[in-house]
């Protein structure tokens, strides 16, 4: 059986204030081991489906084609950059989202549009874009707290969200890389 690792998500292209916040972080941390990501892949996901019967795509593109028709356009607010699971145990460094309740109600209507078809694990949602990720620890908590106390109260701009994406992951050993394999308009008329 010929499998993809698969995920669901909101492509996010860097701007100049994404890209000037990533690079202070990086400076700041920069005696940390910490795997940067690639600002290319940047994106909020909404759901991981992880492998994949590749017989099963084309059901769930039309299953993601029927979510996205429920949808209009929205926008999100980039901010702050924190930790997972806490800045004192730093393991997935991110910049977070402020948005309103509809990327909430989009990721729920994907859910459900998808629960026969594929497994995918409905943990609590907390939207964010990942920007490093630290696999063994860190050399200095305290230091690496401080710095991502000291950027807690940044704010990008706003995002207008238009669609979103069926995206696979190859993992490489210089980490994974994404491709898109289907856009997903969101065309709704109103408001959720």
């Amino acid at each position: 059986m010929e499998t993809k690792r698969i995920f669901i998500a909101i492509k996010i292209n860097n701007t100049d204030q994404i890209c000037a916040i990533f690079r202070q972080v990086q400076l700041d941390l920069k005696d940390e081991w910490i795997k940067w990501v690639n600002l290319k892949g940047l994106h909020i996901t909404l759901g991981f489906i992880g492998a994949t019967d590749v017989r099963k795509i084309g059901l769930i593109v039309n299953r993601l084609k029927s979510s996205a028709s429920k949808f209009s356009p929205f926008r999100l607010q980039l901010k702050s950059v924190g930790a997972f699971p806490s800045l004192s145990k730093a393991r997935v460094l991110w910049i977070g989202v402020d948005s309103d309740d509809l990327i909430y109600e989009l990721r729920k209507d994907i859910l459900k549009q998808l629960e026969y078809i594929v497994e995918i694990s409905d943990t609590r949602f907390s939207p964010h874009l990942t920007i490093g990720r630290i696999k063994h620890g860190v050399k200095n908590p305290d230091e690496v707290k401080r710095v991502l106390e000291s950027h807690e109260s940044w704010e990008g701009e706003e995002l207008l969200i238009s669609n979103f994406v069926l995206m696979e992951s190859k993992l490489t050993k210089h980490g994974p890389i994404y491709e898109v394999m289907d856009h997903f308009e969101l065309s709704g008329s109103a408001s959720h």
